[in-house]
């Protein structure tokens, strides 16, 4: 499960808006509508004043979000390591 799935999932669980996160982890409504939708990548694991917050208010054992995004993170470096890079020119035959 991915940081922004397990965020919305808890939410909907708890009865929560984004509003209130946001509030609770001192961030402003638009932090975490990006967050949710992926436009914004979660914020590095040494964070812990975010997700403490976060993870308090969510009702979710401490460092579990810090934990996800971290795997998150490796995850998205080792597909862009294995992918080959796009060429920066199309092909003129």
């Amino acid at each position: 499960m991915d940081l922004p799935l397990l965020i919305r999932h808890r939410l909907k669980e708890l009865g929560i808006e984004q509003r209130d996160l946001a509030a609770a982890a001192q961030v402003t409504e638009s932090y975490i509508s990006q967050l949710l939708t992926g436009k914004k990548a979660p914020p590095i694991p040494e964070r812990t004043d975010i997700y403490g917050k976060m993870e308090r208010f969510l009702k979710l054992p401490s460092g579990k979000l810090a934990k996800l995004a971290d795997l998150q993170r490796k995850e998205a470096l080792k597909k862009t390591l294995v992918e080959p890079p796009t060429p920066l020119y199309q092909e003129v035959r």
